[in-house]
């Protein structure tokens, strides 16, 4: 029966390769070409509109307006501001500097701004800002020169743009980077040349940002004032006493019912352009949280998480993982005693903006437990101006003065947050430790002064081939001083993952701040998981394997690398042709070897991986310095 069978499929074979016609091969040859390009380029891709399935309908826009314009000069019109500030961030820092530079402006000079995201609008629509109003771009920088996700749209557009002119806008741009990266601040250099290139009109010297000294919020701080002397001394703009004036309405509501707050899940970017890059936020299942080493001082944990349970978050090596954290318990004690909020921690709050154009950066209806915990960086350090402006709030004249002297000189400040961890609750408990004496200050201050809680960034350290439903990443940890603080800062997602290890073997952590990992509602069945998502990434292997790679690393950025070689080693397991791939690898010495084992096993079962490495503390250069893996690339 089985010959029988497979006769009659021959002959049906040939009938039907008989009767094909040749127009009948290329119809086919379209599907097979279409189902390709299906597979490769689209069915990868996250559906830009998914995230709409996981909304609450209560935060959604209550007035039931339609889609907001993407013209940003019809924006400006329609809404009567004086200039917009258009942001780039990665990790929030830009953006943050974008709203208090808008707030400043309303309570200097009475100016109505616009803070706006760079990818909520069209860039060609810039042309069609009037001559009498001006923009202010506030961009970062990051890794090798990249954009943060929201402003590559607007890159790639200047770059292709051959006809649009900006000849009536006036400008002025301030970029954040790091001068220990080759690339500093190259997005902004790039954009203020396109905006030059355009026709646009600086109306002062682009300022820069160098997190390299933790000097951002002060180079901010110089540049911003050299904009305010430009807007009063040669545009004519009149000052007035500063005072504070509010953008938030915040309410106490028992009227609201428990289920509709947020009580501290993660919240999604509202952008769709940046949510198509992202998968949903999910709470993953910590599969196995272990030390590499067996220092206590330095360390780097290995988290492997489970996706099993979400089929539709697929990750490609060299992606990058996000892991939300929550704030240390004693961090949200102190702001909790300080401002006497005890009895309403569960209260139900809801959180208006006061100006339709601004948009509350944290969930609303929710609780200041919520808040403290997930949604608000109550860890940042407090800039300088936020000491100065909590001055008006002191509850004492002696509390005044400590603020204003701490204040109003940048190197006293500076000397200071070099010898203490100098939080918002850390501050106001030093300079007046009454429980409750700082009950005064606007709540809306607060909410205003602190940064949201975002997401950490981690490169994922698996291969999508060889673990396609296991994501691992690498996570470095210390409790060493760093070389500008006398005592160790902490880590707050790196310590709450330590507390998770810690949980995961029912130790704690020593010295380490203590975390409620339990999550909001018990989300995170004590631990077990952690809230995660997946942002794609443009680092990726050689499309073809045979291709050579060379990769440099030290400590914890080994992680991609694991990745890309577990992979290559797999294609060489299957029969593939795989190129060449060399690893040098930086550490402080032989006990600081991440991987070790692993590294030496992928060389001696597959010829073509090497790994040279550099431990800096014990090895010496040709010079007879200390070997960095540098040294060990030109000696090879």
């Amino acid at each position: 029966m089985s010959q029988f069978a497979d006769i009659t499929q021959f002959g049906a074979l040939q009938s039907l390769l008989h009767h094909t016609r040749k127009d009948d091969v290329a119809f086919l040859a379209l599907i097979i070409f279409s189902g390709i390009i299906y597979t490769r380029f689209i069915q990868d891709k996250p559906d830009p509109y998914h995230h709409v399935w996981f909304e609450k309908p209560q935060a959604t826009d209550a007035s039931g307006k339609g889609a907001e314009t993407r013209d940003i000069g019809q924006k400006l019109e329609e809404s009567k501001k004086d200039l917009v500030v258009f942001w780039g961030s990665q990790s929030g820092t830009a953006e943050g500097l974008a709203a208090r530079l808008v707030r400043d402006f309303r309570s200097r000079f009475g100016l109505d701004v616009l803070a706006a995201d760079l990818s909520d609008y069209d860039p060609e629509s810039i042309h069609n800002i009037s001559e009498k109003k001006f923009a202010i771009f506030i961009i970062s920088t990051y890794g090798e020169g990249d954009p943060s996700d929201n402003t590559s749209q607007f890159m790639s557009w200047l770059k292709a743009n051959k006809s649009v002119r900006f000849d009536k806008l006036r400008y002025a741009a301030f970029g954040l980077g790091n001068k220990k990266y080759k690339f500093y601040n190259k997005v902004i250099d790039t954009v203020v040349e396109s905006l030059d290139h355009l026709g646009a009109a600086a109306l002062m010297p682009v300022g820069k940002a160098d997190d390299s000294n933790g000097a951002t919020d002060e180079d901010f701080t110089e540049w911003k004032q050299s904009l305010f002397s430009l807007f009063h001394e040669q545009l004519g703009f009149a000052e007035r006493p500063e005072q504070y004036e509010p953008t938030l309405r915040v309410v106490q509501d028992t009227s609201l019912d428990k289920i509709d707050l947020h009580i501290g899940e993660p919240i999604k970017s509202k952008s769709k352009k940046l949510a198509a890059g992202m998968s949903t936020i999910e709470a993953l299942p910590i599969r196995a949280a272990k030390k590499l080493l067996s220092t206590v001082e330095r360390n780097c944990l290995h988290l492997e998480l489970d996706t099993n349970e979400f089929p539709e978050l697929k990750y490609k090596t060299g992606d990058h993982l996000a892991v939300w954290p929550s704030n240390p318990t004693s961090e949200i004690q102190r702001l909790v005693n300080v401002l006497d909020l005890q009895e309403v921690t569960e209260t139900p709050l809801l959180i208006q903006s006061l100006d339709p154009s601004v948009q509350v950066k944290v969930p609303s209806p929710t609780t200041w437990e919520a808040l403290l915990q997930y949604y608000l960086e109550i860890c940042a350090p407090v800039p300088r101006e936020v000491v100065l402006s909590l001055a008006q709030f002191a509850p004492s004249e002696a509390a005044k003065a400590t603020l204003k002297q701490l204040g109003a000189d940048k190197d006293v400040y500076h000397d200071y947050c070099s010898k203490n961890h100098v939080t918002l609750g850390r501050l106001l408990e030093i300079v007046s430790p009454s429980r409750g004496s700082w009950s005064t200050i606007p709540l809306s201050f607060v909410l205003e002064s602190l940064p949201t809680l975002s997401p950490r960034y981690y490169s994922i350290s698996s291969s999508s081939v060889v673990s396609p439903k296991n994501i691992s990443i690498t996570v470095a940890t210390s409790s060493e001083p760093s070389p500008t603080h006398d005592a160790p800062i902490p880590g707050l997602t790196t310590d709450y993952l330590l507390a998770i290890e810690g949980n995961s073997k029912d130790t704690t952590p020593p010295s380490g701040p203590s975390y409620d990992i339990s999550g909001p509602g018990n989300a995170l069945e004590q631990g077990n998981k952690l809230f995660a998502h997946i942002r794609k990434s443009k680092f990726r292997l050689p499309i073809l394997p045979k291709t050579p790679i060379i990769m440099v690393a030290s400590g914890s950025g080994v992680a991609p690398f694991r990745g890309f070689l577990t992979e290559r080693a797999r294609m060489v397991q299957i029969g593939r042709d795989v190129g060449e791939s060399h690893l040098f690898f930086g550490c402080r010495s032989a006990d600081d070897y991440l991987y070790r084992e692993e590294l030496e096993g992928l060389q001696q079962t597959n010829g073509e991986i090497k790994v040279v490495t550099a431990f800096s503390r014990s090895e010496k250069n040709r010079s007879g310095g200390r070997a960095y893996v540098q040294d060990r690339v030109e000696e090879n």
